[in-house]
């Protein structure tokens, strides 16, 4: 079997690698509880590396299309996301009064929620057909990273952050998607009842529909 390889994507996934890992190394080593933190942001920007090289939006499920999922609801968890790692940071370079304090104790738990958080998001897509549970084992291991962020900076005010703002996102996506995956079964029963074997062929059924839904979004 040969070996794929994207080498833009992959050289500058790598050059991002080295590139980070000097400069948050700069940056957080002159603070006091720096290291456990440090190790949670190159975990963290290894993993959206790796995200990035295969072409995924890591905080939407690979059910949805980019251009089938809602727009609003990316873009403002985007913000959120991005907006979450610079208060993390922040925690520990300047709002020091944000601290939760136990170091390095939270902070390990955080490395370890996102390191879970990123396996059952691994494992928890890939088979077909697709039900509700893996959409909500998705959303779940997005809500795990949103903790763990908080925990991995030691930061109750990005603890609060995620709770008020991140977890309500995160459910609102869980929902549209699964609201998408009740219209695709309704979809496919529609289609059973005309023909039965395209019913067992779920890839070619699912790009119909996907198909389908592009018409009539342009139509609109």
């Amino acid at each position: 079997m040969k070996l794929s390889i994207n080498w833009p994507r992959f050289l500058w996934t790598v050059f991002i690698y080295l590139y980070t890992g000097l400069f948050f190394y700069n940056f957080f080593k002159v603070y006091d509880n720096w290291f456990v933190p440090y190790i949670y942001t190159m975990i963290l920007i290894i993993w959206l590396g790796l995200e990035y090289y295969e072409n995924h939006i890591f905080f939407q499920s690979p059910f949805t299309p980019l251009y089938v999922h809602n727009t609003l609801l990316r873009i403002l968890f985007a913000v959120f996301f991005y907006s979450s790692f610079v208060i993390g940071i922040a925690t520990i370079v300047w709002w020091h009064q944000y601290q939760i304090g136990l170091y390095p104790f939270i902070h390990i738990i955080g490395v370890g929620a996102l390191i879970y958080s990123i396996f059952i998001r691994r494992v928890g897509f890939g088979r077909t057909p697709v039900t509700t549970t893996e959409i909500t084992t998705f959303y779940t291991s997005i809500m795990v990273l949103v903790i763990s962020m908080a925990l991995g900076y030691g930061s109750y005010f990005l603890l609060l952050y995620g709770i008020i703002i991140g977890l309500p996102l995160i459910y609102l996506q869980s929902v549209f998607e699964k609201k998408q995956l009740q219209e695709f079964e309704r979809f496919a029963q529609s289609r059973q009842k005309s023909n039965i074997e395209e019913v067992k062929d779920y890839q070619s059924l699912w790009q119909k529909y996907l198909e389908k839904k592009l018409k009539r979004k342009a139509n609109d």
